[in-house]
């Protein structure tokens, strides 16, 4: 019998009607135990159960995986998830919370859009003005400079930097902590230092003109008063490429960057190193705005350590040490980890008993599997379903792809990747979501945990095994084609070009431009290969016929010749 859960009183919170009617779907859908919406959902038993308890709002990958369970309609409640999650929000703002600044990314795998870095909704698990030392997957604003540790250095680099110069460029994969180091570093930094011109972040996104072309704007014209210098931060520099579809007005603001770091103004330009390599090399940029970057990579050890241990201290709930071990560990190697540990912390923090955060308790949340995994979850649930397909094939290579010697996860270089707006996108959500991440020339699982923990990944690496096997050999021939000029005795023959024209017919394994004109060139040199073939075997069919014609011919004079003797 599935147990009895209170009904709906007047007054009940919006996190309690979704929960209410979470369970009335379940029992539209004949009342499934939990145990059997787990396997029809393919999430956890428990997961679902807190969903429809009503004491936080769930995750929306949680929630969509609980409708799926029970044949809901998918669309309609992913709008009503969202809509509780921005009143949720609006009401935080209304209590006195801060609005997340312009450009920050809360990275829709562990917290909720409404909630702070995945604090739940309704404040359950920490009391009513407690100190909540771990962001989660969000990025670190000013206000949270107290909790922000492991990178002192690298924000006095750069401010030093900025002291000296008009222009500093900051670059790094995603999920490295730029943003964070932008926000809890320098700017709260400026902040401390009583800066006297405004500090202002901004990202280019689809507009960049309108959002930022009167901050760049020449002196004079700007809204940077006397002769105080205003500091410009534009994080996520990639937008401008990415979102923005005009080139005119890209190369308007391209100019009003230059004109702005010619005047009164101190620029910080921050970009994934994915699209410091591959747009910042164009030639309508000039360069030295973007020499010398600071580059953002994976904490030392060391500081790692500080980043878990220091923001418990403070706040008088010291980390265990072996749970400092186990996520230095854990994180040894892997490009992605930061907001993964910061994630997993923030659920131990939450759920913790006692005055001490213990490893027990990052074991019974999943530790840095679960939540790598809930990110990818996550990741998927909300991307659209028309993007799902080539998704499937982006992860699907990715699963292919041959495990480092290290400790590290598997990678794709993006050369072997189509550039076009569908695997953009993909490869965009999922890093956002700290699933993937994105460093110069390669895509990779932001932790090696993600293909091994995702069950929705294992379970088409599982049935694809060897069509995996035969695209990863295309792949590789067909990179290999390319880079040797092209020639023709690197082509496919045989059953190598059977096994690979049969997989690219199949869902999940769609080739790329360059996997496809290579299997073009192949199928022409084949068809030339038989044209040939045949012409040869007509020549020798028609050498034949003269032959026999002859020898005929022969034989007949031959057989004449004494008759005519005798004659």
């Amino acid at each position: 019998m599935p147990r009895q859960e209170r009904p709906l009183e007047d007054g009940d919170t919006p996190v309690l009607r979704f929960a209410a009617d979470l369970r009335q779907l379940r029992s539209k859908a004949g009342a499934p135990s939990y145990r059997q919406l787990a396997v029809r959902a393919h999430a956890s038993a428990a997961s679902l159960s807190v969903a429809a308890g009503g004491r936080r709002l769930p995750t929306l990958a949680v929630t969509i995986a609980y409708v799926e369970g029970c044949g809901g309609d998918v669309e309609a409640w992913r709008l009503r998830w969202h809509d509780v999650a921005d009143a949720l929000g609006a009401a935080a703002e209304a209590g006195g919370g801060a609005a997340p600044a312009e450009g920050e990314a809360c990275g829709g795998a562990i917290p909720a859009p409404g909630s702070r870095a995945g604090l739940p909704a309704d404040g359950v698990g920490a009391g009513i003005g407690d100190a909540v030392p771990y962001l989660g997957a969000a990025p670190f604003r000013p206000d949270d400079a107290e909790w922000f540790f492991g990178r002192e250095a690298l924000t006095a680099d750069l401010r030093e930097r900025l002291r000296h110069r008009r222009v500093v460029t900051v670059t790094g994969p995603s999920g490295a902590g730029k943003t964070s180091l932008l926000n809890a570093g320098l700017i709260a930094l400026l902040r401390a230092e009583g800066h006297p011109g405004p500090v202002v972040v901004l990202t280019p996104g689809p507009d960049p003109l309108r959002k930022a072309g009167r901050w760049l704007a020449r002196p004079g014209a700007g809204p940077s008063p006397g002769h105080s210098e205003s500091v410009v931060v534009i994080d996520q520099f990639e937008e401008l490429f990415t979102l923005c579809r005009s080139s005119a007005e890209r190369l308007r603001f391209l100019d009003l960057l230059g004109s702005a770091a010619a005047g009164r103004r101190r620029i910080v330009i921050c970009t994934r190193a994915d699209a410091y390599d591959r747009w910042l090399g164009r030639p309508l940029l000039s360069s030295a705005l973007f020499d010398d970057p600071l580059v953002v990579g994976p904490m030392a050890p060391e500081d790692l350590r500080r980043a878990v241990t220091e923001p418990a201290a403070r706040a008088g709930c010291p980390a265990q040490e072996d749970l400092v071990a186990v996520l230095v560990a854990a994180a040894a190697g892997q490009p992605g980890a930061l907001p993964l540990v910061s994630a997993a912390l923030r659920e131990v923090w939450l759920r913790r008993d006692g005055g001490v955060l213990s490893l027990s308790v990052l074991r019974a949340v999943g530790g840095i599997d679960g939540v790598a995994a809930r990110c990818a979850e996550a990741a998927w649930a909300d991307l659209p379903e028309a993007l799902h397909r080539r998704a499937r094939s982006v992860l699907l290579r990715l699963a292919a792809a041959e495990a480092p010697a290290g400790p590290g996860p598997a990678a794709v270089a993006l050369s072997d990747l189509d550039d076009d707006p569908a695997t953009r996108t993909v490869l965009e959500r999922f890093a956002r979501a700290r699933a993937l991440t994105l460093d110069r020339d390669r895509a990779m699982w932001a932790h090696a945990a993600v293909a091994r923990t995702w069950t929705r990944l294992a379970r088409w690496a599982e049935t694809e095994a060897q069509n995996l096997r035969v695209h990863r050999r295309l792949t590789e021939a067909a990179r290999a084609w390319h880079a040797h000029g092209r020639p023709p005795e690197r082509l496919y023959r045989g059953v190598d070009l059977a096994e690979a024209h049969d997989l690219c017919g199949r869902d999940g394994h769609e080739p790329t431009v360059r996997e496809r004109e290579f299997l073009d060139a192949a199928a022409q040199a084949r068809r030339k290969r038989r044209r040939a073939a045949a012409a040869d075997r007509a020549r020798l069919r028609g050498q034949r016929r003269i032959i026999i014609a002859l020898a005929a011919a022969l034989v007949a004079v031959m057989s004449a010749a004494p008759l005519v003797a005798l004659r």
